[in-house]
């Protein structure tokens, strides 16, 4: 067993940037004291492309696996951060220092291939201390080694295709974009292992999971056309799934609910938003049933956890355990279980579709929570944006199952900030 870590040449591109590429992984075998690096280029050395290939012989342990991905796929990999989040519900807070490098990051800010000026010693002694902080014992074979495996596949898979922008995008977003501009693209970076389980999105200033209406025009189709998928009250579906509540269908959510409240649709939207993250009365309880089977979940999930000191998420079963949780309570829990479910969810689709797509031009370019973005080409037909939308909409955790439950609507455009919607046409 080893544990890896990447040294790319330059630590403030991406490492997919085209200006941008290993300088050296740094190695060492768990049983023993002394690690090694496998040099692929630095001035520190005159090896260069050394042979890697025969750690696929090993188990690896890396702090970042889907760092690892964008270099090489190894066969068996273990994300170090993933475990350390399990163990404790908290992503690794890497606030590891080396004055060496500081110094050297401050004065050569805008230089390069940084990590080629700084030294293997410096880069060693980083990697030795991230090592002794993040080292959590691993036994080959745990229960949730299929979680980190299939959230990483899912992220790295959207990662790599970037999305293409526009000509104007400095002026639409700001200069500090130029630099991490890679053959007309930027890439994302999606940070798996939060607090909550929900990925989020940022790289080189640009923070993808929360793009304004005027920035949205940067992004722009590389093949065709770009079409969005939006979940129509996805939450709110989500909930009922969760409690069991299957009244809801094609129609709109909101009017359905509108009906038991007794007002308007915009009301109705306004009144659902309060109910759930602002507390279930006991007159709604009795009024409406979709809050009294929620009301009654949040109180047998808080009795779980509160019993059991843990509790598990739905669909992989991945344990959130009481005690990581200082100023945990039923509303929180319920968010965290809420946001498990979308997030687990998603990964199943999202592997669904790579696999659909995997012979066709089409790519998936963006997560947002409930929203999917696709590089269209029409060169696949319109059929596949059909079956885009039906792996959507189904429950993926039902084997066979082929009935909408999470339904969607459709937009398309030339840039992400001007579409039209094409929900009627799908």
């Amino acid at each position: 067993m080893y544990c890896v870590i990447p040294i790319f040449k330059d630590p403030n591109l991406h490492p997919l940037h085209k200006d941008n590429g290993l300088s050296a992984l740094w190695c060492k075998e768990i049983s023993k004291k002394e690690p090694m690096f496998i040099i692929e280029q630095h001035p520190d050395s005159d090896k260069m492309m050394e042979d890697y290939y025969w750690l696929n012989d090993y188990t690896i342990l890396t702090p970042d696996k889907k760092l690892l991905n964008h270099f090489y796929k190894f066969d068996t990999v273990v994300d170090m951060n993933y475990l350390h989040w399990l163990n404790t519900g908290k992503p690794f807070e890497n606030n590891i220092r080396n004055n060496a490098i500081d110094f050297l990051s401050n004065k050569f800010y805008n230089v390069k291939k940084l990590n080629e000026i700084v030294p293997l010693s410096k880069h060693n002694e980083y990697c030795s201390e991230v090592f002794d902080k993040i080292n959590i014992p691993y036994e080959a074979g745990h229960p949730l080694d299929y979680y980190m495996n299939d959230f990483t596949e899912a992220f790295w898979s959207i990662e790599k295709n970037g999305v293409k922008v526009s000509n104007d995008v400095c002026d639409i977003f700001d200069m500090r974009v130029k630099k991490h501009i890679s053959n007309g693209k930027l890439y994302s970076n999606y940070n798996l292992w939060t607090t909550t389980g929900r990925p989020s999105n940022s790289f080189g200033s640009v923070n993808f999971a929360a793009l304004p209406p005027e920035k949205r025009k940067a992004i722009v189709a590389e093949n065709d056309y770009l079409v969005e998928y939006d979940y129509d009250a996805y939450h709110l579906r989500i909930i009922a799934y969760l409690v069991g509540y299957h009244t809801f269908d094609e129609n709109s959510v909101h009017e359905h609910l509108a009906k038991w409240y007794e007002c308007s649709y915009k009301e109705s939207k306004q009144k659902s938003f309060q109910l759930l993250y602002g507390g279930i009365d006991k007159k709604t309880r009795e009024k409406v049933p979709f809050f009294d089977l929620t009301h009654k979940f949040i109180n047998n999930k808080w009795d779980e956890i509160n019993k059991n000191k843990y509790i598990l998420t739905d669909i992989y079963r991945r344990i959130i355990i009481l005690e990581n949780y200082d100023d945990l309570n039923k509303s929180k829990l319920f968010n965290y279980l809420i946001q498990a479910l979308e997030t687990e969810l998603n990964v199943k689709k999202i592997l669904l579709i790579q696999d659909y797509l995997l012979n066709k031009k089409t790519k998936l370019v963006l997560y947002g929570y409930d929203s999917f973005l696709f590089d269209f080409s029409k060169q696949d037909g319109v059929e596949t944006l059909k079956e885009i939308k039906k792996i959507l909409e189904v429950k993926t955790d039902v084997p066979g199952d082929t009935e909408p439950y999470f339904y969607t609507k459709s937009k398309m455009g030339l840039n992400y900030g001007e579409m039209q919607d094409i929900t009627e046409r799908l």
